[in-house]
């Protein structure tokens, strides 16, 4: 006798909400996740530095994805408990190629979960994989920066002129102003 397999399982990811936006950032702790891409630890803690001036918030976290962590492979558990236990917003990224993309952006997903509103930035070269990342993964309202591309061998200076242009759009994405 054949076998006969049911048709319906799960097809996808369930979906994820945006964790509650604050209403202001002043006093709110900024956490960065650097996935290790070129450029991406520079541009996110200059965003946070500023990010922190403009709103009076701290930047209190930097870190990478753990031991093992890099920007192809999910952030470990132990630094996703800590971001969530010690920052109120995150920033994440570099999302400028396909697997960082992809990860960035579960990475982003995971912390909104966690009930942590989190920016990915992106480049200008990936923010359409970025969006059907997010939508795939459940979330297609994902906060997404989008920056020049790419990150990785542009000049420092230039780097910093573009996270301090961002701050605006960080500020609105976080707070859903604009």
């Amino acid at each position: 006798m054949p076998a006969v397999y049911a048709p319906d399982g799960a097809v996808g990811p369930a979906p994820v909400s945006l964790a509650t936006s604050p209403n202001v950032l002043t006093g709110i702790r900024i956490g960065v996740l650097d996935n290790g891409k070129p450029n991406a630890g520079l541009l996110l803690t200059r965003v946070g530095e500023q990010l922190a001036a403009r709103t009076g918030a701290t930047l209190s976290l930097v870190t990478d994805k753990g031991p093992g962590g890099n920007a192809a492979t999910p952030c470990t558990e132990a630094v996703m408990e800590r971001l969530a236990a010690e920052c109120d917003v995150a920033l994440t990224g570099s999302a400028d190629c396909g697997s960082c993309t992809s990860w960035s952006v579960h990475d982003t997903i995971q912390l909104e979960d966690l009930g942590v509103p989190t920016v990915v930035a992106t480049t200008t070269g990936f923010v359409d994989l970025t969006r059907q990342v997010a939508a795939g993964f459940g979330l297609p309202e994902a906060r997404i920066a989008v920056f020049p591309h790419p990150l990785g061998g542009t000049p420092d200076d230039t780097i910093l002129m573009w996270a301090d242009a961002a701050v605006d759009e960080v500020i609105a994405l976080l707070t859903h102003i604009g």
